[in-house]
Parts: structure tokens; C-alpha cells; sequence
């Protein structure tokens, strides 16, 4: 034998060698895993911190696990530090402090130099504060009052230089605000009975913008950094602004010099982004200021009556102390300029302003949602109607009936954007003409998601972005970017040429600390590429002139959380069916790329799998496509136990890293692999009116599509679902027999009186979920009486003749326990296998640890004993009485 095949043979042997060293998961293995928490990159990209912390502790206990720090200059861990919290880094990064707690309690501040790691304590009495930019901390300390000395309690500033540690303090600092990269301050300060504005270089000397008597100067100011103007106002009375380049104030408003009407009075001012008009709200003088009269009643204790009404805006699970304590008045437009005050909306309006500017502009935009109040029971959003109105004359007019999306503004604020949710298009609004016009006209693809399946109407993909001019928006299709010209001057164009959908490639938003809406003529806007074919991702960068450069494509899904301040690197995750999320360091075009966590090195102990999509004809002459999950190792020529688990759609989740958990309602797909199981997802797209129909169709054919294809077998074919997916699966066991067993978890199973429920945890009445969302009827109980009976499988329970096993919970906040308790007694009625599972005093899903790693046995026991043939545990054989509960779990097998 040449060394050639000796060398094979002995790569071989240890391949096998240890792939038999692998172990399936089990249910101490699902409590090992680890999650990544409070990662973060510092401002210069050099550094990241994160923690390393076991899922089965709370978001609540994380403090007390240790924070790494990462440099990635070297690529290693450079330093760990215990019970730490408030990093803040300084001095480009060379620097960070952070604070610690000692047993007393007390906040011990610490500064730490990096790379080394040199520790200095924080000896002053204020806070560490350092200024971005400078080296300096700048903090307010309180003085306690003195009453021997005659000291009134009072907040001095410190400002402390890092560098020299020279200090200076500012007595009496009643604001301030730190600008020009650390190196000039502006702050109100008082002495004796009177208050000064100054501002200068941050170590002095100040001068004096505004001062005089505390009554008559402002207790606040508002301040644009960039442009050196801010604001202030005196009382709620006078308003004003002020420019530090020249060292000027300018009075904008004088509360007193508005023609108020009569008996009228100024609720509310807010000034808009345009410097000649004044927003106010006015209501009657009488209503002000009066407080509520003092309880003088007497309350009858004897019994407590909650009585419903029929007409109210709300059923009294909805009801709060505030419900009708609101507090709204008549909107006003007033003239800086020619004084003129048009009342422009009623006191039901909100009013849609442009947050960024308001230019030279005739009309605004209000909505009304009030005609609508009592249908938040039965529709998903509150719709509203919207209006236009002449800011000159007050004269409204309905440009929106029964919207779901508020209007988005352009930069400029001359146009908005507006989704007809019954067009199925975008409108623009030009706020100096009240015209509207169709934009999407041009598009020659639907701009509203294609294959939404729920009977509210479809949404829009949405708008990413505009040009910074103003003069262009930016409209998606399922795949592309289109360019429109809001001036009306120039043809829509496909921004993205039509690459993505070419290449089946939809280009969504990639969101990061860095998301922007408004690009500048040289932006290269950052976008996830999804490849809809595999489900592949890919970051890409597209340019101004519409050019898409990929930067990163792998199969898998990404998460970017951080760029640094000054976009050179930035902080992500990737992510697929075998791999962890852990945290990469990389150029911000994901080049030199390092790996910083290695959260759950434990993986390569356990057997795991694969995933792939796989694609059949349904009932309805559709394609239908699924997940199929394969245990690792997997060989087409032996027969597995399948498990078919579903939601709603799955494909979309194909590179989704599975945690291996304990089973808070449904199995875990990678523990369920790790022990042998194959697990098919398929995708269920629904007709509106038979939803269950809708699964059947889908679901039956994907596991007769199995069947025909060798990977299922009869005899070894389980099924499962919670919630949404619990009322279908009890549907499917109605229709079929092709499934030895299912388990079901807080389902719906009459649809009837889930119409008819209130859900526990939010109050609200249930028919919104029927008639607008993801029960998908579509009508009223009483417009589809037929079509509600058909949909509840609880009437056709003596057709089951699959064993289940059901799960519900007495506390469940989402859907009624009578609901999953009324098919355990159908079952039992009928004496048909079935078992019915209720952790008492859980709600929808276990959240308790010894319960969820309960659940998990059960289920896998049940499924076990059905689907591979092993002895059945005696839970099952003999049931658990009240005696034995807590005393004996009966998770051992039968002999």
C-alpha cells in the first residue's frame, strides 16, 4: 500500500473516528448555550467590549457577568473586567473609564488606559464626564443647602482638565452646553437675584450675551452647535433667538401682541422649521387651569359592578384612569410677518408637519382618526383620514380616506409621500400647489408587497430614502430602487437598473447606528442584498449614480451593529443553520476581517445538520416552497422519523442560526436533528376565508411531496404547532390521517368564540385578529357564519384520529385555556388518545426553566414513542394524579 492511500485511510478513520465522538443534544446540553450581550464598538473602531453570558440568565443578571475587551489591532482579548457598567471611551480611544459597585453600594469610578490597561481611581466628588474632543471632564455637582452658612442648595460645574488637571468651576450653573469639539461652552448662571447667558472658551474668559433679573431671564436654551443659533423664551411669554457669530438676540414673539380670540387662550406654541410662521394651540379661557373638584363621594365597597356598554370608545379592559382625560384644542397657524392668526385644524387633529424644514409653503397636512376610535377592536392599526389645509385661509379639504401609513415628508418640506392603502400606490403632496399626484404610476412593478396574505391591505415596500436637495425620492419594488422627480420634470427611473430583479435580489435597508434617510450627491448608501433564490445575504453599497457593489455574499444572514465614528471599521455577526452569530471586526468594506467571540465553543462536541429549501406543487396548482432540515450525516437510503412544524412562512429563515434550547412551545429544530429527527417547515400562503384550507393545500401536498421523494414514511410522520399554527394543525387532524401523532399548543379551535374572546394580556377584543390580520376570515361572524363554523375544527373532532398531545397554559395572556382544554375534552369524550399538558400559572409560552426543560422531555417522549418506536414513558401509560404531582414525573420508560 503506498503512503498515498495510508495517509486516506488514516484521514478517513479519523473523520469517523470523530464524527462517533459527537453526541446528540440533550436536555442539560440546552442549557450550556451562550448569548452575546452589550456589544459595542469604541469611536474609533479600534476596540470592542462585549459580554459572554448563559442564556438561561436574565437580560436582568447580565451585570454581574465579566466585560471583555477586544483589541483588534492585535486581534485579541487584551483585557476582562468584573462587575462594571457606563463605559465611556476618551482621548481617541486611549482611554476609557467605567464604574464599579462595592458592597456598600457606593459608585467608584475608574479610568483605564489602553492598550496596557493601567488602572487610575477617580478621586474627585464629581462625576467623570469627558468631553468629546478635549481633554476635559465637565460635570455638575449639587451643594446641599447650609442653612448656618446661608447657602441655598445650588449646582456648581466642574471642569476638570485631564491633561494639566487644572479645574475650574462655574458656582450657580443653571445650564450649559459644550461645543466646538470641547473647546467653548455657553451656560446660564445666577448670582444673587440675578441670571447671566455667557459663552467663550471653555477655561474662560466669557462673555456676556443676555443678563438680568431671574424673573425676566430664560431658565433654558436651545442650542444648534453648528450653527452657533439657538432659542429661548421667558415665561412661556417672550421668545427669542440668539446668534453667537454676532453676538446678537432677536425677540421672535410676544405672546401678548397675538389677536387671541375672545374668551379664548394659548394652550400650546410650537415654532416650525419655517422662521415666519408660528404653530398654536387655543382653546376656551374657561377650561384652563381648573383642577379636578376633590372626590367628595362615598364608594359603596360591597361589591365592585364593571358594567359594558355597547356605544363606548372603549370595553372596559381597555380602560385606564386617563382614557378620557386628554387634553386637545384647535390648531392655529400664526404669521410672524403680517400677524395674521388661521385657525387651520379642529381640536381632533393631528397635525403632520415636516420635521426637518418648512419652506415657502400654502398648505399642510392633518389627520383625523377620531371616526375610527371604536374600530382599533377589529383592525390592526386605527385607520385615519387625512386633509389638506390652506394656511392662509384656513379652508380644509379630505385628501385621504381611510389611511394606515402617516404622510412622509421631503427634506425640504415641499413635498409628501403618500401610500393609498386602496390604490395600492404612492401619491406625492405639493404643499405650495394642495395638488396630488399618482407617482408610481410609472413603475411598472407593484410597489405594495405581492404576496402579503392577511385581509388589512398590503402595505408598501416603503421609501428608502431621499436626495438631500429635496428634489428626489426613492421608491422600492420587491427587488429594485426607483428614482422619482418630484418636481414632475424628469422620467421615473429604476435606480438600481433593474440588477435586482435580474438577479432575483431584493435590496432592503441595512440597519446600523448609521441609517440615514438622506443621502448627499457623493453617499454611498449601505443595503442588504437579499438573494431570494437560497436565501443568501450580501452587504452592498450602492452609489449615487445607482451603481450596486457587492461587499460581502455568503450563505448566510448578517447583522451589522456598529459602525465607528469615523466609518473605517464596524462591528456584525454572521449567521446560518451551523453557525453561531458571534461578533466580527472588519474595514467598513468587510475587509480584514477578525473573529472576536467564540461564544459556544461546546458546538463541535454535538451532532447538528443541515437546512436547505426545497420546492413542490401544492393543491392549489401553486409552487409552494419549505425548509427541510436534515440530521447530520443524513442518508438518503434510511428511513427518519419526520416532524412537520409550521407558522406562517419559513423559507425567509433558512440561514437563521437555531439555538439549541429547551422548547418554550414548539420543538427545536436543531435539537430535534441533533436526535435523529428530519423537521419540514413548509411555507403556508392563505386565501382569505379558509385559512385552513389554505394549510391543508400547502401542507398535506409538501408531506405527500416527501413521501413520493423517499425522505418521508408512513407510519413515522409526526406534526406539530402552537398558537396560529396550533388552530391549523388541529384543522389538518380533521381533514387527514397521514400524521401518527401531533402535538398541539395553545390553539384556537372554535373559531366562533375566539371571534368572541378577549385576549388576557392586552384586553383587547379579538376581532381584529379575524377580520384584518392573521386569522385571515376577512368578515364579520355574522357577514361568514358558514365559513367561521368550517374553520373550527372543534366541530369536526370526532373525525381525529390522530393521538395528541396538547398544550395549554391556565395563565395563557394570548389565547384562551378553555379554547385548548374544550379539544382535550372532545378527545376525551370520544375516548381518543390524547393528553393534555398545563403548566399552571404559565401564560402562553414556559418561561420557567425546570418547567420549559420538563416540557421538553414530554414532548420529545411523545414523538419518540410515536414516531421511532421506543417504549412509551409512563406519563403517558398511567397518567400523573393529583398525588403524585411533584412527587413522581414519570419520565421513565415502561418495560
Amino acid at each position: 500500500m503506498n503512503k498515498l492511500i495510508v495517509l486516506v485511510a488514516f484521514t478517513l478513520m479519523a473523520s469517523y473516528s470523530f464524527a462517533q465522538q459527537k453526541r446528540p443534544l440533550d436536555v442539560e446540553a440546552c442549557t450550556s448555550w451562550n448569548r452575546i450581550d452589550n456589544s459595542k464598538l469604541s469611536p474609533t473602531g479600534r476596540y470592542v467590549t462585549y459580554k459572554i453570558v448563559p442564556t438561561e440568565r436574565g437580560y436582568s443578571d447580565s451585570d454581574k457577568i465579566p466585560t471583555v475587551l477586544f483589541d483588534s489591532k492585535t486581534g485579541k482579548k487584551c483585557l476582562e473586567l468584573s462587575n462594571v457598567d457606563n463605559f465611556k471611551y476618551f482621548n481617541q480611544d486611549k482611554q476609557l473609564s467605567y464604574t464599579q459597585t462595592d458592597t456598600a453600594g457606593n459608585t467608584i469610578i475608574y479610568i483605564l488606559d489602553l492598550p496596557s490597561g493601567k488602572k487610575t481611581l477617580w478621586k474627585h466628588p464629581e462625576s467623570f464626564a469627558p468631553v468629546n474632543g478635549a481633554q476635559i471632564s465637565a460635570s455638575q455637582i449639587n451643594i446641599a443647602e447650609d442653612k448656618a452658612k446661608n447657602i441655598k442648595s445650588h449646582d456648581n460645574l466642574i471642569i476638570r482638565s485631564l491633561k494639566s488637571k487644572d479645574t475650574l468651576c462655574v458656582e450657580n450653573i443653571v445650564r450649559y452646553d459644550i461645543f466646538n469639539a470641547g473647546k467653548n461652552i455657553l451656560f446660564l448662571q445666577d448670582k444673587g437675584e440675578m441670571r447671566q447667558m455667557k459663552y467663550g472658551p471653555i477655561m474662560g474668559p466669557y462673555k456676556v450675551l443676555l443678563k438680568g433679573k431671574k424673573n425676566v431671564m430664560p431658565a433654558y436654551f436651545n442650542f444648534d452647535q453648528k450653527t452657533l443659533a439657538g432659542k429661548f423664551d421667558i415665561k412661556d411669554s417672550l421668545y427669542c433667538r440668539f446668534n453667537l457669530k454676532d453676538n446678537s438676540i432677536d425677540t421672535v414673539l410676544c405672546v401678548n401682541e397675538i389677536p387671541v380670540p375672545e374668551n379664548m387662550k394659548i394652550a400650546r406654541i410650537n415654532f416650525t422649521k419655517n422662521p415666519n410662521y408660528v404653530m398654536l394651540e387655543i382653546g376656551d379661557k374657561d377650561k384652563f387651569g381648573k383642577k379636578r373638584k376633590k372626590e367628595t363621594r362615598t364608594k359603596d365597597d360591597s361589591f365592585e359592578l364593571e358594567l359594558w356598554t355597547w356605544d363606548e370608545v372603549e370595553v372596559p379592559t381597555l380602560q385606564t384612569a386617563s382614557t378620557y382625560q386628554r387634553s386637545a384644542y384647535d390648531k392655529y397657524m400664526y404669521n410672524l410677518k403680517t400677524h395674521e392668526l388661521v385657525n387651520i385644524a379642529p381640536v381632533e387633529a393631528n397635525m403632520n408637519l415636516p420635521y426637518r424644514a418648512l419652506g415657502d409653503v400654502n398648505y399642510l397636512i392633518y389627520t383625523v382618526e377620531t371616526p375610527y376610535l371604536k374600530e382599533k377592536e377589529w383592525r390592526e392599526k386605527i385607520p385615519f383620514d387625512i386633509y389638506s389645509v390652506d394656511i392662509h385661509t384656513g379652508i380644509s379639504k379630505l385628501i385621504g380616506k381611510e389611511y394606515r401609513e402617516q404622510p412622509k415628508w421631503s427634506p425640504t418640506g415641499r413635498w409628501a409621500m403618500m401610500y393609498d392603502p386602496h390604490a395600492k400606490n404612492w401619491n406625492k403632496f405639493d404643499a405650495k400647489t394642495g395638488e396630488i399626484i399618482n407617482v408610481s404610476a410609472d413603475i411598472p412593478y407593484p410597489v405594495y408587497d405581492e404576496i402579503y396574505d392577511k385581509p388589512a391591505s398590503a402595505p408598501a415596500y416603503g421609501i428608502p430614502g431621499w436626495t438631500s436637495d429635496g428634489k428626489y425620492v426613492f421608491v422600492m419594488d420587491g427587488y429594485d430602487w426607483w428614482k422619482i422627480a418630484l418636481d414632475g420634470k424628469e422620467k421615473t427611473i429604476c435606480f438600481t437598473r433593474g440588477y435586482g430583479r435580474k438577479n432575483q435580489i431584493s435590496y432592503r435597508i441595512l440597519y446600523s447606528n448609521i441609517d440615514k434617510e438622506i443621502y448627499e450627491p457623493n453617499e454611498k448608501i449601505y443595503v442588504l442584498g437579499i438573494h431570494m433564490k437560497d436565501m443568501s445575504q450580501a452587504i452592498c453599497q450602492i452609489d449615487m449614480k445607482g451603481n450596486v457593489r457587492t461587499l460581502i455574499h455568503e450563505q448566510c444572514g448578517y447583522r451589522v451593529f456598529a459602525f465607528s465614528d469615523n466609518r473605517k471599521y464596524c462591528l456584525w455577526a454572521r449567521q446560518n443553520v451551523s453557525t453561531f452569530p458571534d461578533l466580527y471586526h472588519s474595514t467598513a468594506s468587510f475587509t480584514d476581517i477578525k473573529r472576536v467571540t467564540d461564544a459556544n465553543p461546546q458546538q463541535k462536541q454535538y451532532l447538528w445538520g443541515s437546512v436547505k429549501i426545497v420546492e413542490w406543487k401544492n393543491y392549489e396548482g401553486k409552487q409552494n416552497r419549505g425548509l427541510l432540515y436534515l440530521p447530520e450525516g443524513y442518508d438518503s437510503k434510511k428511513t427518519y422519523p419526520v416532524i412537520v412544524q409550521f407558522y406562517e412562512t419559513h423559507t425567509e429563515e433558512k440561514n437563521h442560526y437555531i439555538m439549541p434550547l429547551l422548547s418554550s412551545a414548539m420543538a427545536n429544530a436543531t435539537y430535534a436533528m441533533s436526535n435523529g429527527y428530519i423537521m419540514f417547515m413548509p411555507d403556508v400562503h392563505f386565501t382569505i376565508g379558509t385559512p385552513g384550507q389554505s394549510t391543508y393545500d400547502a401542507v398535506v401536498s409538501g408531506v405527500n411531496w416527501l413521501i413520493d421523494q423517499g425522505i418521508a414514511h408512513k407510519g413515522k410522520i409526526g406534526l406539530q404547532g402552537h398558537s396560529w399554527s396550533g388552530f391549523q394543525t388541529t384543522y389538518l387532524v380533521t381533514k387527514t390521517d397521514i400524521f401518527d401523532c401531533a402535538q398541539i399548543g395553545a390553539p384556537i379551535t372554535d373559531m366562533v368564540t375566539g371571534y368572541l374572546g378577549i385576549r388576557n394580556g392586552s384586553g383587547l377584543p379579538r376581532y381584529f385578529m379575524y377580520e384584518d390580520t392573521q386569522s385571515r376570515m376577512g368578515a364579520t361572524l355574522w357577514d361568514a357564519k358558514e365559513k367561521y363554523k368550517a374553520m373550527s375544527p372543534i366541530v369536526d373532532a370526532d373525525k381525529i384520529h390522530t393521538p395528541l398531545l396538547i398544550f395549554h397554559n391556565d395563565n395563557d395572556e394570548a389565547v384562551a385555556y378553555e379554547q385548548g382544554r374544550a379539544l382535550y375534552l372532545a378527545m376525551r369524550r370520544l375516548q381518543r388518545p390524547a393528553w393534555m399538558v398545563n403548566y399552571k400559572g404559565e401564560g402562553h409560552f414556559v418561561l420557567k426553566t425546570a418547567a420549559q426543560k420538563d416540557w421538553t422531555i414530554r414532548m420529545m417522549q411523545f414523538f419518540d414513542y410515536y414516531l421511532k418506536g421506543t417504549k412509551e414513558p409512563r406519563w403517558m401509560k398511567e397518567g400523573i394524579q393529583l398525588k403524585d404531582r411533584g412527587y413522581d414525573q414519570k419520565y421513565d420508560l415502561v418495560k
